[in-house]
Formats: C-alpha cells, structure tokens, sequence
C-alpha cells in the first residue's frame, strides 16, 4: 500500500468508506470479493448511478458511444439512492465502490476514501481482457476516454484526503489492503 499522498488512516466501525479508481482498477472484483468475506460492500455501479445528459436527464448507454457522446453525458450517482444506502449500513464498516462525475462533490458523505491506483499498460490490459463483466474500454470510444478519466480521477483524488492502493497487485492483495484499512 502507498501512502504518499495521505497518511495511514484506520477507521473504527460504523464507517463508511469509498473506494475510487479509474475504470479497470478492480473496483467491482474488490467489493465482490469483500462480500464474500463477510464485508459489507456496496457496488455504486450497480443501481445507484445512471447516464445522464447535461440537463440530467437519464439516457441510454449506446452500443458504440462516441467521443463526442462520452464528453456530452454523464455517468452519475443518483445522489437520493446513495444518501439511503449510507444511511442503511449496517453495525460495522460498509465499503462502497465506484466512480462517477458528481463523486468529487459527495466525498464529505465518506469517512474514508480509497484510491485504486494503477499504470497505464494495467488499466489498458484489463480493460481489453474480454473476460471482463464490464464492456467499457472495449466498446466506441470508451478505452480513449477511459484513459482520460482515469488521469481526472487520480489527479483528483490524489489532492484530496485520499489513501492510495497499488490496484495493479493481484485483488487477493488490493483487498488485504482494504481490509487493513477497515482494521480488520
């Protein structure tokens, strides 16, 4: 684990902590695999966030977005459906995971925030692997936009109260990171 942009920070149940990275970081397989170690996680991905257009009008996601279609819209979280389910938790530590466009404005909600940090050939490489769940980065022109995002979401979340995680490490050891975090 990295600590060079915040310092090591344990939480004490209840608490609610976020962990953010760049598509690709392995912010889905981390909260699958918390579950199934008895965590309590949460995948924002999931039904608590939606594409929208700037008017915030929920739109569908293309078969083959373009550029110019990624740039116009927004994935973002349905700020009703989050402030429920962090006010749902349960007796310890829940972990939401995620990324979207309105986070950087709802960070306050979390005690903690968790960055997934990886290198460009990583998030290039899973996000082409067809194994992957998720088609983005392998559909339009979402892998260019992905990069670009990836760069907005660390860049912003490195200026913030932001512990950093290695993301490219296998999820076995990204998730023995979190789980220290959470004191566990």
């Amino acid at each position: 684990m990295s600590n060079d942009n915040a310092q090591h920070h344990q939480v004490t149940a209840p608490a609610a902590i976020l962990v953010a990275g760049g598509p690709g970081s392995g912010k889905s397989t981390a909260a699958q695999v918390l579950r199934e170690r008895g965590v309590d996680s949460v995948d924002l991905d999931f039904g608590y966030a939606r594409w929208e257009d700037a008017d915030g009008s929920p739109v569908p996601f293309p078969a083959e977005p373009t550029r110019g279609w990624l740039d116009a819209h927004r994935w973002q979280w349905q700020v009703d459906l989050l402030d429920a389910a962090l006010a749902d938790r349960g007796s310890g530590p829940t972990v939401f995971t995620g990324t979207a466009r309105n986070m950087f404005e709802l960070l306050d909600r979390f005690d903690l925030v968790l960055l997934l940090r990886m290198d460009d050939a990583t998030r290039r490489t899973r996000l082409a692997d067809p194994q992957r769940a998720n088609v983005f980065g392998r559909v339009g022109d979402t892998a260019a936009w992905s990069a670009w995002w990836h760069k907005t979401v660390e860049d912003e979340l490195l200026k913030r109260r932001t512990q950093v995680i290695d993301a490219a490490e296998p999820i076995d050891s990204v998730v023995a990171d979190i789980l220290r975090c959470l004191n566990r």
